[in-house]
């Protein structure tokens, strides 16, 4: 695994993620994204752990 695959399975991610927020605001559905942790892996690596809480817009 090199870093351009890294960047681009990245960026493919933060797309889908921003297509699936954009699904929800179109349902009118609020989102907000949370860091809720961090943790590291055996590697020594830090990964953010992140939650959605979604509500429903009245």
């Amino acid at each position: 695994m090199n870093d351009e695959y890294v960047v681009k399975n990245v960026r493919e991610a933060v797309a889908r993620l921003n297509e699936a927020l954009a699904e929800a605001a179109r349902a009118r559905l609020s989102v907000t994204v949370l860091t809720t942790s961090h943790q590291t892996t055996t590697a020594g690596i830090e990964q953010v752990v992140v939650e959605a809480r979604i509500y429903k817009l009245l």
